[in-house]
C-alpha cells in the first residue's frame, strides 16, 4: 500500500501571513522541507522555512499550498505555476469562492495536474498548535495522497468534489455570523433589562440557545471590551457574501443571508478602520 503513495518531502508554501507564518513551521517540525512564498510577509529563519524570492523553483515541489487572501490571487499564482510546468499538487487552503474554485479545477485538471481544495476554521490560535478543521474538496483518492501532510496542520475531513470545502467553510462562517448577530443582540437586550452579563452567559450557555459566540467570544471579547479577536470583519463580511451567493443560487429565492450580510456590511462601514468582528456589538448598542 505504501509503495503505491506518492511520497510528499517537498512542500512549497505560498502566502505567509497571518495563518502561512504559524502552519508551514508545523511542517517543518513534522520532517518537510518547506520552501514559502509571499510578496510582502516574510518569515523569521528560526521558522525554518527557507523563504525564496521568486515562484520561479516552485516546479520543483511534491505539492504546493496556498494560504491567500482571496480566489483572484490564487489564479495569478496557479497560472504563474502552469507557465513554469510545475508537476506538483495544488492544494489551495485559502478561502476562496466555491465557483471560482471549480473553474480553476479544469484548468488545471487540462494540465493533468492533481488540485484540491482545503480550507480551515479555528483562526491563528488552533493554527499555531494545528488544530484546525481542515475541510477537504477534490477527489478522495488525491486527497490520500497528501493526507499526512495536511494532518499535521489539523484535522482532515473530506467535504465532497472540489469546491466542497470552501463552499462549506462560507457556509460554516455564515452560520457562525448568525448565531454572532442574534448573541449580541440578546446580551444588549438582557443589559438593558437589568441581566448582568455574568448571569446571562450561565444561563445561555446552559440552555438551547448557545453556539460559538456565546461559548467562547461573549466573555472573552465583548463583556470584556477587549474586541480583540483576531478575525477581521471584512474576512466575515467575505465568507458571507460567498455564502449567501451560493444560498441564493442553489437553495432559497429569500434567504435570512441577505440579512445577515447586509447587517455585516452596514457595521464595516459603521466602525472602519479594518474592526475585528466581535466590535459588530459596537454597533448595537448604537
Amino acid at each position: 500500500e505504501e509503495g503505491i503513495k506518492m511520497k510528499i518531502s517537498k512542500v512549497g508554501f505560498v502566502g505567509l501571513g497571518a495563518m502561512g507564518s504559524v502552519m508551514s513551521p508545523l511542517l517543518v517540525k513534522a520532517g518537510y522541507q518547506v520552501f514559502g512564498y509571499d510578496i510582502i510577509a516574510n518569515i523569521d529563519e528560526s521558522s525554518g522555512v527557507k523563504q525564496l524570492d521568486t515562484l520561479d523553483d516552485f516546479s520543483q515541489f511534491d505539492a504546493v499550498i496556498f494560504m491567500l487572501p482571496n480566489s483572484k490571487i490564487v489564479s495569478e499564482v496557479v497560472t504563474k505555476l502552469l507557465e513554469i510546468n510545475t508537476k506538483s499538487i495544488l492544494i489551495d487552503m485559502s478561502s476562496s469562492d466555491p465557483r471560482d474554485t471549480k473553474k480553476l479545477g479544469k484548468t488545471i485538471e487540462a494540465e493533468g495536474l492533481k488540485f484540491l481544495d482545503a480550507p480551515v476554521s479555528g483562526g491563528v490560535s488552533r493554527a499555531k498548535t494545528g488544530d484546525l478543521m481542515i475541510m477537504a474538496g477534490g477527489k478522495e483518492e488525491d486527497l490520500e495522497i497528501v493526507k499526512d501532510l495536511l494532518s499535521v496542520m489539523g484535522t482532515v475531513q473530506f467535504a465532497g468534489p472540489l469546491g466542497s470545502g470552501h463552499a462549506i467553510k462560507a457556509l460554516n462562517n455564515y452560520v457562525s455570523a448568525a448565531g454572532l448577530i442574534a448573541s449580541f443582540e440578546a446580551l444588549a437586550t438582557a443589559r438593558s433589562f437589568g441581566i448582568e452579563p455574568g448571569n446571562f452567559l450561565k444561563i445561555i450557555n446552559g440552555a438551547t440557545g448557545k453556539n460559538n459566540t456565546t461559548e467562547v467570544k461573549l466573555d472573552k471579547f465583548v463583556v470584556s471590551e477587549q474586541f480583540n479577536s483576531g478575525f477581521a470583519l471584512d474576512l466575515m463580511v467575505k465568507d458571507v457574501s460567498i455564502a449567501h451567493n451560493l444560498i441564493k443560487d442553489l437553495s432559497s429565492d429569500n434567504p435570512l443571508s441577505s440579512d445577515v450580510y447586509n447587517y455585516l456590511s452596514e457595521s464595516l462601514k459603521l466602525l472602519g478602520d479594518n474592526p475585528d468582528h466581535t466590535e459588530v456589538y459596537k454597533v448595537i448598542k448604537k
